[in-house]
Parts: C-alpha cells; sequence; structure tokens
C-alpha cells in the first residue's frame, strides 16, 4: 500500500529544493568559498604569486644579463688576442689599421654567432680615442681599443692592449617589483661594460 505524503511534507521538500538550485549572490558565493579549505589555499595563492613573479622575472632578467656580459667577455679577449699579436698595419691597410678593424670584426662576428646581432660593428667607421686608441659606435654598442693601455704587472709597467665592449640592456624588472613597492625605482645600468686586457707580443 502506497503511503502519502503530506501537502505540508511535500511543500517543505520544495522549498528546500528550490533553496539548492537557485543561484547565489556573487557574495554569498565568494563566502562559502573562502570559508572553506580551497578558500583559504587561493588566497594564499592570491598572497605569494606577486612574490613568485618577481623572483622568476628577476631569475630571466639578471641571468639574461649576466649570460650578455660572460659573451662580452669572451668577444673582448678575442679583439684583445688580434691586437696584441698583429702589427698595427701594412702596405694592404689604410685609414683605420688593420688590427683594430680585425678586432672589431671578430666581436661582431662572435657576438653576433653568439646571437647578439653586432654585425653592424663591421661597417662602424672608426673615431680616434688617443695614441693608437680607436673607438667603433653603432646601435647602441660601443667598442673601444687601446694599443698603449700601460699597467702594472709584477711590479714593472708593462704596455698592451685594452679593448673595453659596451653594449645596451633593457630592463624590465622595476615594473614587475612595483607589484610589491609601488614606487620602487632600482638604479639598474641602462649598460653593460666588459674589458680584457694583454701584454702586447708583436712590434710594431
Amino acid at each position: 500500500m502506497t503511503k502519502m505524503r503530506s501537502p505540508e511534507r511535500r511543500d517543505a521538500a520544495a522549498g528546500a529544493l528550490i533553496q539548492i538550485l537557485a543561484p547565489r549572490a556573487p557574495e554569498g558565493r565568494i563566502a562559502s568559498l573562502l570559508a572553506g579549505d580551497e578558500g583559504a589555499q587561493l588566497l594564499e595563492f592570491a598572497m605569494v604569486l606577486p612574490f613568485l613573479l618577481v623572483f622568476v622575472v628577476g631569475i630571466i632578467q639578471f641571468g639574461g644579463a649576466f649570460n650578455l656580459k660572460q659573451k662580452m667577455a669572451n668577444a673582448a679577449r678575442e679583439a684583445a688576442r688580434i691586437m696584441v699579436s698583429n702589427i698595427l698595419a701594412d702596405s694592404s691597410c689604410s685609414g683605420t689599421n688593420c688590427s683594430a678593424q680585425a678586432a672589431a670584426s671578430a666581436v661582431a662576428n662572435y657576438m653576433t654567432n653568439a646571437g647578439v646581432d653586432s654585425s653592424c660593428l663591421n661597417s662602424a667607421g672608426a673615431t680616434s680615442a688617443g695614441t693608437e686608441a680607436w673607438t667603433f659606435a653603432c646601435n647602441g654598442i660601443t667598442l673601444t681599443i687601446n694599443h698603449q693601455y700601460v699597467y702594472a704587472s709584477g711590479g714593472a709597467p708593462v704596455t698592451g692592449t685594452q679593448v673595453t665592449l659596451t653594449y645596451p640592456y633593457k630592463w624590465f624588472f622595476n615594473d614587475v617589483i612595483r607589484l610589491l613597492v609601488p614606487n620602487s625605482n632600482l638604479g639598474l645600468p641602462s649598460t653593460l661594460t666588459e674589458t680584457a686586457v694583454m701584454e702586447n707580443i708583436a712590434s710594431n
């Protein structure tokens, strides 16, 4: 025999079902979400996210700067080796001395092969920077070669070649760190510089 529900019981069940299916107000949904474990985890993630972003961007930016400086140091040493082991000019060279131009081309080729386009140095004209010293500049890149650089070695003065290489570097780390410190403005350099020094071997 089927047992019939009373009208009051049916009405109560229908009301409970409507409350379950009815959409909640946004404030109610947020409050219920934050009240559970999932809400606490979401809040913790929202608090940690800016620190994580700054950390990741910092690794990318400073790692990129370190990688570029390593490439620059190697290129500067290549240029110095050419300068110290070759005579400055011969009968086939006019204008800028042969060794300085060859050193600039070595830097351009090394950096370009390393993924940093520096081909403009191949065609950059040299300007005098002193006695047996030249500067090549293009697209924010500066290469200075001083073939009469005097430094101390073992207490005695030595004449060598100093190669100084400067490249522009764009930072966006300041834009990210302002998520934590709104008025932050770190004094990061707009250029990176590497220097190589070697004793002159070839007799000019």
